[in-house]
């Protein structure tokens, strides 16, 4: 037990779901996601033996996504959405499977790339589907800090995919 009655195995078993989530997202590995998963946890245990984390969710959140980070510079994936495979033939076809595939990684790659708060509140956001009120106490900021970084963030987002992904869809 930690010094606020959460036992660590009842944070691991709440939140490893999760975890595993967010790090799949952005890493698309399921052995990669289980070592984040590992290693973020191995924190916490760490954490909580100075001082557990006031709001459990935000801190595993944003050490796993920054920890995902990590491990994607370490396989050396490019992070240049110019270099994550290849562009949709036409402007009238259908994705197909190998499509969605490549949308992901280029999403996943423009995740990497925001500064680490944006990305914390974007996946809380859009992924988690939680609302700027649950996201700003999570995340031990201000409602309307949350509701700007999550403005910032689709911008960036947007940005970075519109070369890859519109130009090829207007005709």
């Amino acid at each position: 037990m930690t010094d606020s009655g959460h036992s660590t195995s009842g944070i691991f078993e709440r939140f490893a779901p999760q975890v595993y989530a967010w790090a799949y997202r952005l890493l698309g590995r399921h052995h990669d996601a289980l070592d984040v998963v590992q290693d973020v946890f191995i924190k916490w245990t760490t954490q909580c033996r100075k001082d557990e984390p006031q709001r459990p969710a935000g801190w595993l959140r944003r050490v796993t996504l920054n920890r995902a980070v990590d491990v994607a510079r370490k396989r050396h994936e490019p992070v240049d959405l110019e270099l994550v495979g290849p562009r949709l033939a036409s402007s009238d076809a259908s994705p197909d499977d190998g499509d969605l595939d490549t949308l992901r990684s280029d999403v996943s790659a423009a995740l990497r790339l925001l500064p680490e708060m944006q990305r914390s509140v974007l996946v809380a956001k859009v992924y988690d589907e939680l609302t700027f009120a649950e996201v700003a106490e999570e995340l031990d900021i201000s409602m309307s800090t949350a509701k700007t970084h999550y403005v910032r963030a689709l911008g960036s987002l947007r940005d970075r995919l519109r070369n890859r992904w519109l130009e090829e869809h207007q005709s």
